[in-house]
């Protein structure tokens, strides 16, 4: 099975068959989850409310919803405040030439009851048209739905639209998925 052709790379994932969104999609849904995240922040509690966080083994199943889309990342988070996390890309699809293979990396996570936002780093094994380089920002939010399962959005991008190596692709990894607490 190669990589970037469309192959399953594992027999159980299952196959989707959507096309990447349009960029006027990518960059509306860009721009959504940008001003939910302003608001989010301006409307959360008390900064000293956010300190609920216990450590604990968290193992997501995130699939991309923008350009990857069909593209899946197996994820595990150890830690509390501060985690250790990696993950795998265990289907590779509409990413060009192909899905990197491993994501390393560190964050810090502030919970107040059911709901988790982190921010961090991680490095990436390969460039793509998705992360134009190995070192990226990681920006997590996660709701408990359970003590046991929780939903989980992860953006991973460079921060070119801040001005830090512009020339590089950022499409960015938005990974959206379902977790569980060991």
């Amino acid at each position: 099975m190669t990589r970037g052709s469309g192959t399953r790379l594992l027999p159980v994932a299952p196959r989707f068959h959507s096309r990447a969104a349009p960029p006027r999609v990518r960059i509306a849904i860009r721009r959504t989850v940008q001003v939910a995240l302003a608001w989010l922040v301006l409307a959360a509690a008390p900064a000293l409310a956010w300190d609920e966080t216990k450590r604990g083994l968290r193992l997501s199943v995130l699939d991309d919803v923008t350009v990857g889309a069909g593209s899946v990342l197996v994820s595990a988070r150890y830690g509390g405040g501060w985690g250790l996390k990696a993950g795998v890309w265990v289907r590779d699809i509409h990413v060009v030439p192909n899905a990197p293979n491993v994501l390393l990396g560190a964050n810090y996570v502030w919970t107040y009851a059911k709901l988790r936002l982190g921010a961090g780093v991680v490095w990436i094994d390969q460039e793509n048209s998705n992360n134009g380089t190995r070192w990226n920002f990681d920006f997590t939010i996660s709701y408990d739905l359970s003590d046991r399962v929780f939903c989980e959005y992860q953006h991973n991008s460079h921060g070119s639209t801040v001005g830090i190596k512009k020339e590089a692709s950022n499409e960015g990894w938005n990974l959206l998925g379902i977790g569980f607490v060991f």
